[in-house]
């Protein structure tokens, strides 16, 4: 009866049995896309929050010189806390799931994963001044890997076992 209608074999009809307009699935699907840049910038500009106190020591004053404008903060007793990064892996996983409802195929379910990981590539290289968003740290590591794993494995499931579910009918 789908392919009636028109609807590919991996599409999933909506809850009425009635395929939805094509201009929804691409408005979710955009939707989707442009929520993956917008997380990936909220996820890279809160990754450097510390938990604990760092301490900012005073300027001497220097009476030949200009005092400098800006001193390097210590963060001794402060550890780098990475929160964004187990967010990541979770907003991931539901752009993901969110992209089912547009089709059951995995290329189209794996696009705001790959705006996000593109995004993220953008983000670590430099500037045109040398200037770059993510460092090479280990908050940084987090983030590409509780942004991409997590999904990853989401995306492997529902592969596998749609082919087993597959392997099971034909048998």
């Amino acid at each position: 009866m789908t392919a009636a209608l028109g609807a590919r074999a991996g599409d999933s009809p909506s809850a009425a049995g009635v395929p939805k307009p094509q201009w929804m699935g691409f408005a979710i699907a955009l939707f989707l896309t442009v929520d993956a840049l917008i997380t990936l910038v909220l996820e890279v500009l809160y990754l450097p929050i510390y938990a604990g106190h760092a301490h900012v020591p005073a300027s001497q004053p220097v009476l030949a010189a200009a005092a400098p404008l800006a001193s390097t903060p210590t963060t001794a007793g402060a550890i780098a806390l990475p929160i964004t990064a187990l967010l990541a892996g979770v907003v991931n996983v539901l752009l993901v799931m969110g992209m089912s409802v547009v089709s059951e195929r995995i290329p189209v379910m794996v696009i705001p994963l790959t705006v996000w990981t593109l995004g993220f590539l953008v983000c670590a290289s430099g500037g045109p001044g040398g200037d770059a968003l993510l460092i090479s740290d280990w908050p940084t590591m987090a983030l590409l890997l509780c942004g991409l794993v997590p999904p990853g494995l989401y995306l492997y499931w529902r592969a596998t076992s749609r082919y087993a579910h597959e392997i099971k009918a034909v048998r």
